[in-house]
């Protein structure tokens, strides 16, 4: 059932992308001199506003329904049984995501760093939901996602020249905070609680010592680039804001 949920997933990502891509090339006339690599990209842009914050939305609820997980070792570690959950199809969602964009920039290719963020992504999130266990830990990382609409859409703001908008200021604010609260803060704490149960011997025995490294030397990697490009991130932000460091292009 898994690989139907992905298969069907993917099938609708992909129609989505073409539907974007066909817009794309009949409103904005400037697309059509594109190359066909930047004109696939666009089309990507557009569909991350959308599957990240379903992932976002999911995950949420999935936490806001199993709060007590935060306070309750076995909740966050269950193993669930019975129909799919909120916070799995979160994980579907991104799982095929992954899939998607390996599969278009297999074509059109990629840096190495995409390759690695995007197969690692695909590896840990498959463990998660074929054992249907640590959806809790699952959840907690996809808030990150939250980082992404505001990412794509400073970038779209900067290619067309909204740079000196008050628009722009606010979108690269909203970016800032939201990468510091989810990306850093909510990183840490979820860092704290896992590193907590595995120390103090919390973790159950269904789960299995591979599952709990993999994932937690993975979040790990995670949350020290996100410190890393955090500090790049900052300085743009006061360049937007408060016009220190170099001056913006115009």
């Amino acid at each position: 059932m898994l690989a139907v949920h992905l298969a069907g997933t993917i099938a609708a990502i992909c129609a989505q992308h073409g539907a974007a891509a066909g817009m794309l090339y009949r409103f904005r006339p400037k697309v059509r001199d594109l190359e066909a690599k930047d004109r696939q990209e666009l089309a990507n842009r557009v569909l991350l506003f959308l599957w990240p914050s379903a992932m976002v939305v999911l995950s949420v609820l999935f936490l806001y329904r199993r709060a007590e997980a935060f306070f309750d070792h076995e909740v966050r570690w269950a193993k669930h049984q019975g129909p799919v959950t909120v916070g799995e199809w979160a994980g579907r969602f991104m799982v095929a995501f992954n899939l998607y964009e390996l599969g278009i920039y297999a074509v059109y290719g990629k840096g190495l760093a995409f390759w690695l963020h995007h197969i690692v992504a695909v590896y840990i999130g498959l463990q998660w939901l074929i054992l249907r266990t640590g959806t809790f830990w699952g959840c907690i990382v996809l808030l990150i996602e939250a980082t992404t609409p505001c990412l794509v859409g400073t970038r779209l703001m900067k290619d067309g020249g909204w740079t000196h908008e008050p628009l722009y200021k606010l979108a690269v604010s909203v970016f800032w905070i939201f990468w510091l609260v989810v990306r850093i803060t909510a990183l840490a704490l979820g860092l704290c609680l896992f590193c907590h149960d595995v120390f103090k011997g919390l973790v159950p025995q269904h789960v299995s010592w591979h599952f709990v490294l993999s994932n937690g030397l993975s979040v790990l990697g995670l949350f020290v680039l996100s410190c890393v490009w955090f500090v790049s991130i900052t300085r743009i932000f006061c360049e937007v804001m408060f016009g220190t460091g170099k001056k913006r292009r115009q």
